[in-house]
């Protein structure tokens, strides 16, 4: 018997050698290695990038695309002092009505809870006269005079009565409160300034200047190193405005002064306006005459005005056709023309013409209708009243002459600007705050995000936080779905089932307009709008999460929970310290993938009437009818969101995978 194996042997000269077949490998050209190169590109992210770089430069070059972007992202400044508004601030002797901008070495929560302190001297007011009502929170005096005055009782400090024959005689000492209404711009330790008359400005012509006075106001005498500032009294004439008329009523008009700038003027405060008027005036002869098919109407203008442009673009003037209204057929209508107005009113007083046309924009557009009131017995009359343009013509307004009173803040050759209200600042000592009723945000600006809350800042806030909230309910429906428990599996696998079941939008109706309202009525607790699109995306999204979650886990081997548990850890413990760790590797493409997928479906929560970025788009449009621009710039908002979304995704998910 032999010990050789009885395996295959594979004979070397079964593979032959290139070299020695005469075959031979061809050498790469440069065609095929560009090819390579060519084929191997990412194509994908060049087209992107290069559509990217011509859309953004036509949006940054482009002045509709520039008012778009700014009205989408809230119209935010650069930078602003006012990053609080204090509403309402009760205090012992006063309220305050202001705006919180910031805090030197105390907290928010501290200033908050010292914002008052010794605002104003409070006055103790002493009234005697005869007790008229008292509720539990008032007393109703009624004084010397007959008048009656309503006390607080949290602002008596001491009462004094007595019976008598005519009522109950009381004699009240209260705390007279006074109110300090402004912007609160300065805080430190021991002091808060409270600005309560803003400043104004006006920048103008010098050209209108018709009168001026002015003298030079000393520094006073704790800043002798200040500059002395000029006061003036200037006489003006009023501005005049010239632009495309886009509304005109009994009231006011309306004039675009360049594309994209209106302003409205009240009629009450213009000197004059002149827009472009027909004034049609009509032989009295000729006008009791009905006009028959084919007869010939004899109408004059005056060469050189407005309506002489638009028979130009005729090539005839004598006998153009004119469809009649009430016969079938058409009359002839000849077009006279005469030097001036006097002669073609004197033409169509004398029946030389039927009638004649009169269009200005000058000051003298009423001239017919003045005429005709001056000349009851010439013979014409106006069949309707001079008509004005209402839209769409050139107008001009003149505004009445004014005089301005100020300081002058800058002047150049042709400009001058006056500060005509001077900001007016009290300062304030700090006390106790006695009630904060309310506190919000102040002006939208980038060293203050938090008051920007529409547009892109509402839109990527609402994300964020109803993500944070989807990532919590993901996790515990996820564990819960990996128990043993009955109990708890069947409620987690309940909520995913018609969840996932339900479309996001309906989830979101539901949160705004079923949950919210009964969450009211049962509780007293009234959610925003912004709270109830973020409980809703959280609420749809989470069901999703807790899959991702569940799957993650159970990709964990059980040998890693066993092992886990042979140590001696709890459940609680192998599922903190060892299980969740790995499964948090594994779901973090697909959480990144939701996460991005929740920012475009947050476009939905504009059916809650929250002014995020689909839905100012929206509003945008409906004002300039540019949907074209419009969803453009809304489109590439998102598509620049995601795309750096997911540039932040594939870098966690390169950071945080596990060495090969």
């Amino acid at each position: 018997m032999s010990d050789q194996s009885h395996s295959p042997d594979i004979e070397p000269s079964s593979f032959p050698d290139p070299e020695q077949s005469g075959e031979t490998i061809p050498p790469q050209t440069w065609s095929d290695r560009a090819w390579g190169i060519f084929v191997g590109l990412p194509w994908w992210a060049i087209i992107i990038g290069v559509a990217a770089v011509i859309v953004i430069y036509s949006m940054v070059t482009s002045v509709v695309y520039q008012r778009i972007i700014d009205f989408l992202a809230d119209q935010p400044t650069w930078t602003t002092d006012d990053l609080y508004e204090v509403v309402q601030v009760v205090g012992e002797p006063e309220m305050i009505v202001g705006q919180y901008v910031g805090e030197t070495q105390d907290s928010v929560e501290t200033v908050i809870n010292q914002l008052l302190r010794d605002v104003i001297d409070s006055d103790i007011v002493t009234r005697s006269g005869f007790l008229v009502r008292e509720d539990p929170a008032s007393v109703t005096v009624r004084i010397e005079g007959g008048d009656e005055v309503e006390i607080l009782k949290s602002d008596i400090v001491s009462e004094e009565r007595t019976e008598s024959d005519d009522g109950t005689q009381i004699t009240i000492d209260y705390i007279d409160k006074v109110t300090v209404t402004g912007t609160l711009t300065d805080l430190d330790g021991d002091h808060m300034t409270v600005r309560t008359v803003s400043a104004e400005q006006e920048t103008f012509d010098k050209a209108r200047i018709t009168d001026r006075e002015s003298d030079m106001l000393p520094c006073p005498n704790d800043q002798p190193d200040c500059e002395p500032v000029e006061r003036v009294t200037i006489e003006r004439e009023g501005e005049t405005l010239t632009g495309k008329l886009t509304a005109l009523s009994d009231t006011s008009l309306t004039i675009q002064i360049r594309p994209g700038s209106t302003r409205e003027v009240r009629l009450s405060d213009a000197d004059y306006y002149y827009v472009p008027t027909l004034t049609i005036a009509v032989n009295e002869d000729a006008a009791s005459q009905a006009i028959t098919p084919g007869e010939a109407v004899r109408i004059a203008y005056v060469e050189g005005t407005d309506i002489e442009a638009a028979l130009d673009q005729m090539q005839q003037l004598q006998g153009l056709a004119v469809p009649l209204v009430y016969t079938e057929g058409d009359a002839e209508a000849d077009m006279v023309a005469y030097p001036d107005l006097d002669a073609a009113l004197a033409a169509a007083s004398a029946g030389e013409v039927d009638a004649l046309v009169f269009l200005s924009d000058g000051d003298d557009r009423m001239a017919v209708a003045d005429w005709v009131e001056g000349n009851p017995d010439a013979g014409v009359v106006l069949p309707e009243p001079p008509r004005e343009c209402t839209r769409n013509c050139q107008a001009t307004v003149k505004l009445a002459d004014d005089s301005i009173s100020g300081t002058v803040v800058d002047e150049t050759d042709s400009t001058i600007t006056v500060q005509t209200v001077a900001p007016e600042f009290v300062v304030l000592d700090r006390d106790q705050i006695v009630d904060n009723r309310q506190m919000k945000r102040g002006e939208c600006a980038l060293n203050n995000p938090l008051a920007c809350d529409a547009g892109i800042f509402l839109t990527l806030r609402v994300t964020f936080e109803a993500y944070a909230l989807a990532l919590i309910i993901g996790l515990i429906v996820g564990l819960m779905r990996v128990q043993r428990n009955p109990i708890l599996y069947a409620i987690s696998t309940l909520y995913v089932e018609v969840i996932r079941g339900i479309p996001l939008l309906v989830i979101l109706l539901y949160a705004g307009f079923v949950f919210s309202p009964r969450l009211r009525d049962l509780t007293g607790i009234e959610l925003s709008d912004q709270s109830e699109a973020i409980f809703g995306l959280a609420f749809g999204y989470g069901a999703f999460i807790a899959e991702i979650f569940r799957a993650g886990i159970q990709s964990i081997s059980r040998g890693q929970m066993e092992a886990a548990r042979s140590l001696g850890m709890s459940y609680p413990q192998a599922m903190r310290y060892v299980i969740l760790p790995q499964a948090v590797r594994v779901v973090l493409p697909p959480l990144g993938n939701d996460f991005i997928a929740m920012l475009k479906d947050s476009a939905l929560i504009s059916v809650l009437a929250l002014p995020d970025l689909l839905q100012l788009g929206r509003l945008y449009i409906s004002r300039t009818f540019r949907a074209f621009e419009g969803y453009n710039t809304v489109a590439m908002m998102y598509l620049l969101m995601t795309l750096f979304l997911s540039m932040l995704v594939r870098l966690i998910e390169r950071r945080t995978r596990l060495p090969r």
